[in-house]
């Protein structure tokens, strides 16, 4: 009996705890905030909890867990709590009992409750399980917004705000900010229109008071707070929206329900003023064939309407939904007017960067408009066309001034924007076809080419500045085949190679197309060459750019110009080119009516782009093909000298920035040896290499070979080591007036220039000699760059001419002359001065004197005068018994002025 009254009094305490349970979960707001029923597990600080004990009536004190052993065992007592008459213990879990594990003992048997079935057990042997315990955290939790500011109009009044605990989801919040009533709060988080998909999770009206959780009354709430709650707040990032929220600084705070966790942030809403859209330029201008960019700023607005063309004035039109995906505040659409009208609309109008063009939104029509037409057999006009912007999407009006947010609804033949934010225009001029020129490049630079992008022009200007592409009349084939490269200006061939807002050239041998021998079927353009001379009763055949596979061509529309490199072997081959033929380029572009117009053929890829009375247009130029050659030292043989940097000279016909190769090799099998040193091709065609014979025995002989890669060019020549170049020099301590020193002697067995450094050896050259001749040389006076206006010492050093132009300009050659490795100089101490002053006055007094005296004596003089006598010097035969009388008076006169 007793075994039957324990079971239906342990099934009757179960009850009452999911009865317990039951009642929390369906509590309404009117009451006390619900509960959590206290289980083995975990519960947040501030959290009100409930459990059910088997004894009604009776203390139970919560304690802590001891783990500090090895077994977990009841700790120190945190708190009391006595059961009501049904057993039941409501507390917080504050204060004491805010962090932490904790076990619920009976006070009166110390036996403690486990928390999943309410038996109160002794402490088990094995120390306390999970059962007995729950744990107490603090909740974390953060409330912020994306951004510091915020506006209040278009998208700028639109601002990211998030919710988030680390270690807690599904909990509800209330939230307030001081300055803002409950419905400024609806407005921001639900009636702005940018967070429905939340509106079901806020509880913000006194009619769903029922809704609210864990408030102790929904009327007090209502009638005393400002406050709304969001349900299962961590659900997602909100979208939160401040138009016509007055400007100022909010704080808002965020509080959990049912913890005391609680979290703030504050933004600052400033007036950002009307959301708005205009062009970055009023005016865009473009040829006629190719593709405009257009730009246009939006202001507080991410979205944007934009329409190019009339449907009554141009009788075409396209236009578009965009929007401003990265935030720059700016978007960027592509036109592209040789497939306007022709073409579906995707492929007419695109967006640059990250922004994003809506493509059900596009819309193109006027009866310009045939899709059935191929691309560029009907190019827009020249002329003027209207450009219209304005915010927002679903702008597009009908015809009868309703506004049409389907798309698919729209009458297409009056689809207009009547309220744009701003009008621009597009100018279309007439394409035109300017010049060809014809460049080359090093054959191993085709790959470099070959490598691009092919919008990727930069590399290729980098080439023409590096000087490895140059303009030429002459290309380098045979053993070396250079790169060919055609520059061809034209405008209005963007959009022919723009696919999608995409250029790519890869169709460009595909679309180039001669007309046939009944001047017929051609494409839009071709690129030809053919031999300017075949011979006498001979056609010309042409080779097509189609025909080659080695080819790659960039295009600049910056510069309406586009670059076709062509890697010559192949081409070479095509042609039958051999040593100096001339061909000629050819680029021609077609008019859509070519040949004769009533035959009904339909000419695919023809264009419109010329003038209509004209069949075509074309631009050439031409080149000689020469069989690859090099000279060195003009054809002469060649003499080196035992030393380091020996400079080797030759010129070649292969393309300027090509590396070359000399190989310089003994010609006697005692002493033998190979050097190969390199040199650049310059602008020219001359080269430089430099070789070091400082380890060669005078007197050796060898051979000198051109070689480009692996090919030998030119001829070879004889060369001959002769002894290292010598030197010597000497200068001496001297005055100066600080323009010029002098050198007493040098000799230069290979003739050259003295330079003079100042303060030592690798000090600045301050002056430099003029060209002096192989030999000997003495007193030899050097003007200085420019006037030193203190001592100094003068460092002499002898230079090579090493380029031979007899023009000193080192260091870029040459270079000093050396002993044993070590540059041959001498020094001189330098002063510098003037004449003193006394002395000045007294050359001025004595000639003074010796002219007074000379006028006297003229003035005594007879009138027949002796023959003058031919001198040779102040000393020599011709100084005269007057002269001497002269003298002698203007000491005299001297010597008694001194003595006054």
């Amino acid at each position: 009996m007793t075994d039957t009254n324990e079971k239906l009094r342990s099934l009757f305490l179960a009850a009452l705890m999911v009865f317990s349970v039951f009642a929390m979960t369906t509590g309404f707001a009117g009451s006390a905030a619900a509960a959590s029923n206290l289980n083995a597990g975990t519960f947040y600080s501030g959290q009100d909890v409930q459990f059910t004990a088997n004894n009604g009536n009776t203390d139970y004190q919560v304690r802590t867990v001891d783990d500090s052993g090895d077994e977990d065992q009841v700790g120190s007592l945190r708190r009391t709590e006595r059961s009501d008459g049904d057993g039941v213990i409501d507390f917080t879990l504050d204060n004491r009992l805010s962090e932490g594990d904790f076990v619920i003992v009976n006070a009166d048997t110390g036996e403690v409750v486990n928390l999943n079935n309410g038996d109160e057990d002794p402490v088990p042997d094995g120390g306390l399980t999970a059962a007995y315990t729950f744990e107490v955290i603090p909740q974390d939790l953060t409330a912020e917004f994306d951004d510091s500011e915020v506006g209040t109009s278009g998208d700028a009044a639109e601002v990211d705000y998030e919710i988030d605990s680390d270690i807690r989801n599904g909990y509800d919040v209330n939230i307030s900010a001081e300055g803002l009533d409950r419905d400024e709060l609806v407005d921001i988080f639900v009636e702005n229109g940018n967070a429905e998909e939340i509106a079901d999770n806020v509880v913000y009206d006194s009619d769903n008071a029922d809704e609210l959780r864990d408030v102790n009354s929904g009327e007090n709430f209502f009638d005393d707070t400002e406050k709304i709650q969001l349900h299962n707040a961590e659900s997602d990032e909100y979208v939160l929206n401040f138009e016509d929220i007055n400007e100022g600084n909010y704080t808002f705070e965020v509080e959990v329900t049912d913890t005391n966790a609680n979290a703030s942030d504050t933004i600052d809403v400033t007036d950002t003023g009307d959301a708005s859209t205009s062009f970055e330029d009023g005016v865009v201008t473009e040829n006629r064939g190719d593709v405009a960019n257009i730009t246009f700023q939006l202001d507080n607005t991410d979205d944007a309407t934009i329409q190019i063309g009339d449907f009554e004035d141009d009788n075409y039109y396209i236009s578009a939904e965009v929007t401003d995906d990265d935030d720059d505040g700016e978007v960027s659409v592509l036109f592209n007017s040789y497939r306007a009208g022709t073409e579906d609309p995707s492929e007419v109008l695109t967006v640059t960067g990250d922004d994003e063009l809506d493509t059900a939104s596009l819309e193109q029509g006027g009866s310009f408009t045939d899709t059935d037409e191929a691309a560029g057999s009907d190019i827009l006009e020249a002329t003027d066309y209207d450009m219209l912007v304005v915010e927002g999407h679903g702008v597009t009006l009908d015809e009868d001034d309703d506004l049409v947010e389907d798309y698919d609804e729209l009458d297409t033949d009056s689809q207009i924007i009547t309220n744009e934010d701003d009008v621009g225009t597009l100018s279309l001029e007439e394409a035109s076809l300017e010049d060809l020129q014809i460049w080359t490049a090093p054959q191993e630079k085709f790959n470099d080419i070959e490598d691009l992008d092919d919008d990727e022009t930069a590399p290729v200007y980098e080439l023409v500045k590096d000087g490895n592409i140059t303009q030429t009349d002459e290309i380098a084939i045979g053993d070396v085949n250079d790169v060919v490269i055609v520059q061809v200006e034209a405008s209005g061939f963007e959009g022919l190679f723009t696919d999608g807002g995409d250029l790519s050239t890869g169709d460009y041998g595909a679309l180039s197309q001669p007309a046939d021998d009944e001047n017929e079927n051609s494409g839009p353009f071709a690129l030809t060459f053919e031999n300017a001379d075949p011979g006498a009763n001979v056609d010309s055949p042409q080779q097509d750019i189609d025909q080659l596979s080695g080819y790659k061509v960039i295009y600049d529309e910056a510069n309406d110009t586009h670059f076709v490199a062509i890697e010559s072997s192949e081409f070479a081959d095509k042609i039958d080119a051999e040593d100096e033929d001339e061909y000629v380029a050819n680029f021609t572009v077609f008019n859509n009516g070519y040949g004769d117009a009533n035959n009904g053929i339909d000419y695919l890829g023809a264009s419109d782009l010329i003038d209509a009375d004209d069949d075509s247009e074309n631009v050439t130029d031409s080149t000689q093909f020469l069989d690859a050659d090099a000279t060195l030292n003009n054809d002469d043989d060649l003499v080196v000298r035992a030393s380091a940097d020996q400079q080797i000279r030759g010129t070649t016909n292969v393309a300027p920035g090509s590396e070359v190769t000399v190989r310089l090799r003994s010609s006697q099998s005692s002493s033998p040896f190979l050097l190969q040193p390199s040199a650049i091709v310059g602008p020219n065609g001359t080269f430089t290499a430099v070789a070091d014979f400082s380890e060669r025995s005078p007197g050796a002989n060898f051979t000198a070979q051109t070689r480009v890669g692996s090919a030998e060019v030119g001829d070879e020549i004889d060369g001959t080591v002769a002894g290292a170049a010598t030197a010597s020099v000497s200068i001496s301590d001297q005055d100066s007036d600080g323009t010029t020193v002098v050198v007493d002697s040098a000799q230069l067995s290979d003739g050259g220039f003295i330079a003079i450094h100042e303060g030592s050896a690798s000090g600045d050259v301050i002056g430099a000699s003029d060209y002096l001749a192989p030999g000997s040389h003495s007193d030899i006076e050097v003007t200085l760059d420019s006037p030193q206006d203190g001592d100094f010492t003068a460092v002499a050093m002898p230079h090579l001419d090493d380029d031979g132009d007899e023009t000193y300009d080192f260091p870029d050659n040459d270079a000093p002359y050396t002993d044993n490795g070590t540059a041959v100089t001498d020094s001189a101490d330098v002063t510098v001065g003037e004449e003193e002053t006394e002395t000045e006055t007294e050359t001025e007094t004595e000639t003074e004197t010796e002219t007074e005296t000379a006028t006297e004596m003229t003035e005594t003089e007879t009138e027949t005068e002796p023959p003058e006598e031919t001198t040779t010097g102040d000393s020599g035969p011709g100084f005269t018994a007057v002269l001497a009388l002269i003298a002698l008076v203007a000491a005299a006169l001297l010597a008694v002025r001194r003595n006054n």
